[in-house]
């Protein structure tokens, strides 16, 4: 059986409005006070994205999780700085890119 689909009314229109401009007027100190232990967004050093595991992987890297009682996160993160550390070429790399224009690093 197929699940009717919602129409949008006037009432739901308004909402949707109000809501958008509730968010739109927001201040930083607003957003933090709405979600306590986070910073606002564009003043944190991290980026998200989305890794794709298969299932064995996937349960391998739990039972990591739960035998070492550290986070999958903390778990992939120390297996990205242990990959990346020996790849010696990125590093004149990386602080290239990272110099204030116009400087040159050693």
């Amino acid at each position: 059986m197929e699940k009717p689909i919602a129409s949008l009314s006037a009432g739901l229109l308004a909402r949707k409005e109000l809501a958008r401009k509730l968010v739109l007027t927001r201040t930083d100190d607003d957003a933090l006070a709405a979600r306590p232990g986070r910073a606002a967004r564009g003043t944190r050093d991290k980026a998200a994205f989305t890794l794709r595991l298969d299932a064995e992987r996937r349960l391998r890297l739990r039972l990591a999780s739960a035998l070492t009682g550290r986070s999958a996160q903390q778990l992939v993160t120390a297996a990205i700085d242990t990959m990346l550390a020996d790849m010696a070429e990125l590093e004149p790399l990386a602080r290239r890119i990272a110099a204030p224009e116009g400087q040159e690093t050693a």
